[in-house]
């Protein structure tokens, strides 16, 4: 797809980290399925992909986490 942030670029099939801050945690998950921009690198994440990841900080905050880092895997 075109990029809608610079207009310019073409998304390719890629990996992201994604960091996600809520009620003083802080969660890293590397590895992220995305569409990455060739031109200006922005990121897209698919509805699928970032539910399953707030399903996963949501869990990770309710046990208390205050920083995590881990690899993304599909829930």
């Amino acid at each position: 797809m075109k990029c809608p942030i610079c207009k310019h670029g073409e998304t390719i099939n890629g990996a992201a980290s994604m960091t996600l801050e809520r009620s003083g945690a802080t969660l890293v998950f590397k590895n992220v399925p995305a569409q990455i921009c060739n031109n200006c690198g922005e990121e897209f994440f698919n509805e699928e992909i970032t539910t399953s990841i707030l399903k996963q900080a949501e869990f990770a905050v309710n046990e208390g986490i205050e920083f995590d880092v881990r690899q993304y895997r599909a829930a």
